[in-house]
């Protein structure tokens, strides 16, 4: 009986672990974007790709310890669906004005993105009142 259970909690963790790191992969796409640019700086990056590395490292040990992808069991299929659903049901919740609590997230990983990518980062969006040599 114990045994299902802990295929389905592994599958549980891993399911977590690999949407961590699509989130870290995420962000070390948007800091190399801004690196690139000259608009943020190497920690940003370096974070990003820790964001993404150790999770992923964490489901290859996990994987590993499991005996490889060979042991895997429909239990753990389905314990792996488990974070994406959870997040998937608080992405379509509604929040307090009335819409998705998934659009808020969206529209704050645009304003992260856009401080992240901006050339304007540092002058206040001034656009074109002046030369950009003194900006960011």
């Amino acid at each position: 009986m114990m045994h299902p259970l802990i295929d389905f909690v592994l599958g549980f963790v891993t399911g977590g672990l690999v949407v961590s790191t699509a989130w870290g992969l995420f962000w070390l796409v948007v800091s190399l974007i801004g690196r690139a640019r000259g608009t943020c700086g190497w920690l940003i990056v370096l974070k990003s790709t820790v964001a993404g590395v150790v999770p992923f490292s964490l489901v290859g040990v996990l994987l590993w310890w499991m005996g490889g992808p060979t042991s895997l069991t429909l239990v753990f299929g389905v314990g792996l669906t488990g974070v994406p659903t959870l997040l998937l049901g608080l992405w379509l919740r509604r929040m307090p004005d009335g819409r998705r609590a998934g659009t808020h997230m969206v529209a704050g990983v645009r304003q992260l993105m856009a401080e992240l990518l901006s050339p304007q980062q540092g002058c206040g969006g001034c656009h074109h009142e002046h030369t950009h040599e003194s900006c960011g």
